[in-house]
């Protein structure tokens, strides 16, 4: 075995379930395992690149090919709602806990994709503040401001919706 072929297998061995989590939390079942494929073929590509610790920059590579997936998935939506026929589905009234779920969720939707992945890496993917700007190729300082923003933003869209003790849904998103 090469050099290249021994450090691919360590960090397929040691980071597969990272990435696999990383990307199911993000997409539908359906997708996740081409998309974690993909994220280590990338790795594969750009072996010599890959810096220590490599568990950021791989969520950076998740990240993008996560995107383009959801890109895609999108203008494959798009193409079917031109062609089907849209139905409505009312759903049922739900607890106290599953409204504030679900307007917790409606919120951080209608956040920017670059609050929704800030708050993922640090609420979800646990990473340090340092390791998440890595993964999110900026600066610490760049990230700590982005992480305060979204939160701002998040609590903004959730204010009308939910009592503010509602919002500790998750302790990484407060």
């Amino acid at each position: 075995m090469t050099t290249d072929e021994e450090r691919f297998t360590v960090l397929y061995e040691h980071h597969y379930a990272d990435v696999e989590r990383y990307v199911v939390r993000r997409a539908a079942d359906v997708v996740a395992r081409d998309v974690v494929a993909d994220v280590f073929l990338v790795i594969w590509r750009r072996i010599g690149e890959v810096p220590e610790p490599a568990l950021p920059w791989i969520y950076g590579v998740a990240r993008r090919v996560l995107a383009n997936e959801l890109r895609g998935a999108q203008r494959r939506r798009q193409l079917e709602q031109k062609v089907a026929v849209h139905v409505d589905d009312e759903s049922a009234d739900h607890a106290d806990d599953v409204a504030s779920r679900a307007a917790l969720a409606a919120a951080f939707d209608r956040l920017p994709e670059t609050d929704r992945e800030t708050l993922r890496l640090i609420a979800w993917e646990q990473l340090s503040l340092r390791d998440a700007a890595t993964a999110a190729q900026c600066s610490f300082a760049t990230f700590a401001m982005r992480l305060h923003r979204a939160r701002r933003r998040l609590r903004r869209e959730m204010a009308p919706a939910v009592p503010p003790t509602a919002l500790r849904v998750h302790p990484g998103l407060n």
